[in-house]
């Protein structure tokens, strides 16, 4: 289930679900899902178009490290 720590929409500290990352990707405008491939999908964060970070829903950190990377560069949308 995704968190919603200081208004920031935070993904859980392991693996993720797709649910739980179009919560993410409803609440900011740089972050979107790629690579989807039948359950298997990464989050991507964009700064000004670069990317920032990507990880795999099903890798162990990958909510860690992707919480990181939206409370640094999260762009909330309007």
């Amino acid at each position: 289930m995704t968190d919603q720590t200081d208004q920031h929409v935070l993904l859980p500290e392991g693996t993720f679900t797709h649910e739980e990352a179009c919560a993410v990707t409803a609440a900011y405008s740089n972050i979107t899902i790629e690579n989807y491939q039948g359950g298997q999908f990464q989050l991507v964060i964009r700064d000004n178009g670069h990317l920032v970070k990507r990880y795999w829903n099903f890798e162990p950190d990958a909510g860690y490290w992707l919480n990181r990377g939206i409370t640094d560069y999260g762009v909330k949308k309007q």
